[in-house]
């Protein structure tokens, strides 16, 4: 029996998802809204998601075995064209299957559910937070590991805003203050929001990763009624605790554009705006992405696929890259005093990058 399938786009990346729990499908559909297109007849990748109600059997996987595979760890068993990962290193209860069929690449997704009672009380939205979850890896992994396979982006946790076609970067670990300092930006005519959570860069260019806007009630505050009218409400639970989530126009993300500047923030007693060196800033950002979870287990599902396809030089292509970015962007540490609000950080970014008011005005007028 067929499973209820989507087709989806993402930077020009077509797949294919099917999934045999309809619930989980329609929340896709909502959280991905004009990335959803008719089933390809051949796209990219093709990508299945199995949502479990029942234990699978202890000690064995919950894919039929390939031809040939060996264990491979005890986490793992490997053929010469697929891998299964039981057992996940954060999530005993995902399992993972990579293959190739008839030249297609393939991605099987097995979930079992089974929440706890004091769970479901705690968190109401308990179903969509999992769905939320397993968005990563029905849409948004295999898309990021295919862009790095063939073009050679990268993922950067960060926040971005853009006027016209230039963009501010703010990189940290969560909690750092980058969603708050990009939304003060963002309540600045003529500077619109890229991204609050993860973005893809060339290392010449940024693009937004395309998931949903996860934003506090204080974040909102920050812009005004008539820059939230710019943000579109999903109505969906599952982002996080106590945000919103969100999506940006479609013309708003659909263009690259070049990053002038790249703050990594801190909280300090007084607020301060330092130039570092590129080499430091490559650091500094490839230590974010290990300190962050998102990127972490994305570290870790990249990995997964480089044992079963191994690609020659991708290693060391993926880390010019972020060289590249910093190279050619100038490179900030910024200082955020809490005490003294979010105004004096707007202002110290916007004099370093040389976007007077003025500027960002006529940017405004220019888009309207």
């Amino acid at each position: 029996m067929s499973m209820p399938q989507i087709g989806v786009e993402l930077h020009g990346v077509t797949l294919n998802v099917s999934c045999d729990f309809e619930p989980l499908l329609d929340y896709l559909r909502e959280l991905l809204q004009s990335d959803v297109r008719p089933v390809w007849n051949a796209p990219d990748l093709d990508v299945t998601g199995i949502w479990r109600l029942d234990p699978p059997i202890a000690g064995q996987s919950a894919f039929s075995e390939a031809r040939g595979a060996e264990g491979f760890g005890t986490r793992m068993r490997l053929a010469d064209d697929a891998l299964v990962w039981f057992d996940t290193h954060r999530d005993k209860d995902l399992q993972l299957r990579f293959r190739r069929c008839g030249g297609q690449t393939q991605f099987d997704v097995d979930y079992w559910y089974h929440p706890l009672p004091e769970k479901l009380a705690r968190y109401p939205d308990y179903q969509h937070r999992k769905f939320f979850k397993l968005a990563r890896y029905l849409v948004h992994f295999p898309v990021a590991w295919h862009l790095e396979r063939t073009r050679g982006w990268t993922a950067i946790h960060a926040s971005a805003v853009a006027a016209e076609d230039e963009a501010v970067l703010v990189a940290g670990p969560g909690g750092a203050g980058k969603t708050t300092t990009c939304v003060g930006l963002m309540a600045r005519a003529g500077v619109r929001l890229l991204t609050e959570n993860l973005l893809f860069t060339d290392g010449r260019h940024v693009f937004p990763m395309r998931e949903p806007i996860r934003l506090t009630e204080d974040s909102l505050a920050l812009l005004g009624d008539g820059h939230r009218r710019t943000l579109v409400p999903l109505g969906l639970g599952g982002g996080a605790k106590g945000k919103s989530l969100f999506r940006l126009p479609d013309d708003e993300t659909s263009r690259p554009v070049r990053p002038v500047a790249l703050f990594i923030p801190r909280f300090t007693a007084q607020g301060s705006v330092t130039a570092i060196a590129p080499e430091l800033a490559s650091e500094l950002l490839g230590a974010t992405n290990r300190l962050t979870l998102e990127l972490n287990d994305f570290s870790w599902y990249t990995a997964a696929l480089d044992l079963l396809w191994p690609a020659a030089g991708h290693t060391v292509r993926q880390s010019s890259v972020l060289a590249r970015l910093t190279a050619q962007t100038r490179c900030y540490a910024l200082g955020i005093d809490r005490r003294a609000g979010v105004e004096a950080v707007v202002e110290r970014v916007l004099e370093c990058v040389g976007w007077s008011q003025s500027a960002v005005i006529r940017s405004h007028e220019a888009c309207a």
